[in-house]
């Protein structure tokens, strides 16, 4: 449908017109709607610029006085690990920061065994302690206490509480600086807050315990009560994980210890926008936004408080409009009912004119429809002298020309055709060619490698192959061994008396035992593992094994396979066994004395008798 609207000429001349009357109502329409309606928005955006200022201001003071305190502390130049051992010199100290920075509502100390001291503001003229009732982990009680923290009337008991398990002291212990935590419920009551942790240390570098402060969410929402513009706004501070950790709606508040998530159903309001303020591009502009919420038009403006790196506190003020003024929603009704007439009243002028211009147009169309059906002898007759007549002569003459056209292209397309056809075979033959030329590639490269690599008679690694291998593994970055230095495992190997074996029985035959002796070996490696002939009778192996057992292990299962399967002679109908000698080494990173070892190991097992193995561990 909307593609006949943009071909459609008559309705883009009526649109044309409707919108040129609608253009001619705009400053009607700007002086009773859009002018007012911007210059009020603008004015609460800038009031809720100036109010989240204030708040972020607020934060600020209660975050930088935070953070002072452990200043403070450091100035008052006394010994902290003296004063933790001794409970009155810990209380009296804890009582005098609380004393002078009056936005912190709690300063505590929990030492490393799990016990804590803590002391907040309760009433106007009163402070609270919470106290382990033991030096370690245990029962707490909370008291009465005066402004220095003395005092005995119990206010209420938990029967355990563990302060080392808590975020607070958990995240302390990552770093030497002070570190927030998340917003957890305090030590007894269920009150919300969030904490502001430091490790103490010994000069050792030994853990004595965390120091560690609150700022409790109701101190901030009562910050937040000044900042409401009107009385059905309401001020927010979320997380963005649509937590709500501060309002000035009763609504909002924690229920069981826990914060209100917007996902959880119970804010519907906050549900409505929350898509769309909650993304970091979004709410980091600080800008308003307009919302509808229950028939009724709402603004929102949000701005972020960073709290520390890649935490963010959304602020959030929303009021409905009403609350500032009701009379302009009623001018603004009036501005739009006076839109829609003369809107009304441009379609009805637009719908006349259109018909006026478009006669002549309509039998152009139904021509050239025609025509574009193959109906050549179709011509347009339109007698006219204005634009539309010398466009429907130009039309005839082109649809001259166009058959023309059309008729060579029929007596090309055979040819064409005939071509492609050609064309194709052609290709398919060079395809075969190629494909061809790439198997005998494929198969020479292959037959190279083979002859560069591999032993042409026992189809192991080549000598100099081998060897590359080997001084590539053992100078790799990494190991994946018990020490990052150890490599691998190196063997010799010996065939025993092959001289005389070659005497007695020929070079054809010590051919065969070569290859017996390399297939034998062979199939008692792991695949990773690598076999070379580097000599005559000489062989060497290299596996990345870590322990001196799994080297051993494999050292053993050769000799047993060795003496299990025996060579068969055809020539003399005999059935001979081979034996071997094996020295071996442990390899280290950037070894170079590794062959030197394992050939010491190879000579000790030649001369205890051959047919066994010596292994050189050569741990660093």
């Amino acid at each position: 449908m909307l593609t006949f609207f943009t071909k459609n000429l008559g309705w883009r001349i009526q649109f044309t017109l409707s919108l040129f009357v609608f253009i001619t109502a705009i400053p009607i329409g700007l002086i009773w709607y859009k002018s007012s309606e911007q210059v009020l928005v603008k004015t609460i955006e800038k009031l809720y610029h100036h109010s989240s200022e204030v708040i972020k201001s607020q934060l600020d003071d209660f975050f930088t006085e935070a953070k002072t305190v452990y200043k403070h502390q450091s100035r008052l130049n006394i010994n902290l690990a003296e004063t933790i051992n001794d409970r009155e010199k810990l209380l009296a100290h804890i009582a005098n920061i609380l004393s002078h920075h009056h936005d912190i509502d709690y300063y505590y100390f929990a030492n490393n065994k799990g016990a804590l001291l803590s002391l907040g503001k309760y009433q106007k003229a009163q402070y609270i302690r919470i106290e382990s009732d033991q030096p370690s982990v245990g029962p707490i009680s909370s008291y009465k206490a005066d402004f220095n923290g003395n005092g005995e009337h119990v206010l209420n008991q938990k029967a355990f509480f563990d302060p080392r398990a808590r975020d607070w002291y958990q995240r302390a212990l990552e770093k030497n600086q002070p570190v927030w935590s998340n917003i957890y419920p305090g030590a007894i009551e269920d009150i919300l807050g969030i904490s502001l942790s430091k490790v103490l240390k010994d000069t050792d570098g030994k853990v004595l315990g965390v120091w560690g402060l609150d700022l409790t969410l109701n101190s901030v929402t009562q910050k937040l009560h000044k900042s409401k513009l009107s009385p059905n706004s309401t001020v927010l501070l979320m997380n963005t994980r649509g937590e709500i950790i501060a309002s000035t709606n009763d609504q909002h508040a924690p229920k069981d210890g826990q914060l209100l998530n917007v996902a959880s159903g119970q804010t519907p309001l906050l549900q409505t926008i929350w898509p769309t303020v909650s993304p970091a591009e979004y709410y980091k502009n600080n800008s308003a936004y307009q919302f509808h919420y229950q028939g009724e038009q709402w603004v929102c403006f949000t701005s972020y408080y960073p709290l520390s790196d890649n935490r963010d506190i959304l602020v959030l003020l929303i009021t409905p409009i009403s609350d500032f003024t009701s009379e302009f929603i009623e001018a603004k009704h009036f501005a739009i009912i006076i839109t829609v007439l003369l809107i009304g009243i441009a379609i009805y002028y637009g719908s006349y004119g259109t018909k006026y211009i478009l006669t002549p147009i309509i039998r152009l169309t139904h021509s050239a429809e025609a025509i574009s059906q193959g109906k050549w002898e179709h011509q347009i007759h339109l007698e006219r002298q204005d634009e539309l007549g010398q466009l429907a002569r130009s039309f005839n003459k082109m649809i001259d020309h166009l058959k023309s056209y059309i008729d060579q292209l029929n007596a090309h397309q055979d040819e064409t055709a005939r071509l492609n056809a050609l064309l194709e075979k052609q290709n398919q033959k060079l395809e075969e060619r190629v494909q061809a030329r790439t198997r005998s590639l494929t198969e020479a490269n292959q037959k190279l490698q083979q002859l560069a690599y591999y032993d042409p008679l026992t189809n192991v690694a080549n000598r100099r192959y081998f060897w590359d291998e080997f001084e590539r593994q053992l100078h790799q970055p990494t190991g994946p061994a018990e020490s990052p230095l150890h490599r691998g495992w190196l063997f010799i190997l010996d065939i025993d008396n092959f001289k005389q074996f070659n005497d007695q029985y020929g070079h054809v035959v010590g051919d065969d035992a070569l290859k017996h002796f390399s297939l034998v070996c062979t199939t008692c490696l792991r695949d990773q593992d690598l076999i070379g002939r580097i000599g005559g009778e000489e062989f060497a192996i290299w596996s990345n094994v870590v322990h001196q057992s799994e080297a051993q292990a494999i050292a053993d299962a050769i000799l047993s396979a060795l003496s299990s399967r025996s060579l068969f002679v055809t020539d003399s109908h005999e059935a001979i066994f081979i034996s071997v000698s094996i020295g071996v080494t442990s390899c280290q990173y950037e070894d170079n004395n590794c062959y030197a070892r394992a050939d010491k190991e190879l000579y000790k097992a030649k001369a205890a008798g051959k047919n066994q193995v010596c292994i050189n561990t050569h741990k660093c």
